[in-house]
């Protein structure tokens, strides 16, 4: 599924709750990739919010860091995208 505005903006949500949970645990984001068994930059990226993550990934870094994530996600308005017409080939 293609990154919306709501997701763009979801992801950020759920990027800074897990820098506030690592920091509030006193773990490096290099600790945290090592718990996971991948990149500090990808620890990075989550923090972020330039990863869409599934609710499995979100419970495996929270479990990495030890810590429950309370997220709380605002209600985004949405204007209903349009499709444009294909241009003709001339």
């Amino acid at each position: 599924m293609p990154r919306t505005a709501a997701s763009d903006i979801t992801a950020r949500i759920v990027g800074q709750e897990v820098r506030r949970a690592r920091k509030a645990a006193g773990l490096t984001q290099a600790a945290v990739a090592a718990r996971l068994d991948t990149s500090p930059t990808y620890i990075t990226n989550v923090e972020a919010g330039r990863l869409n993550l599934t609710l499995g990934q979100l419970t495996r870094v929270a479990a990495a860091i030890g810590a429950d994530l309370q997220v709380s996600l605002p209600l985004v308005t949405v204007e209903p995208s349009r499709v444009a017409e294909p241009v003709a080939a001339r």
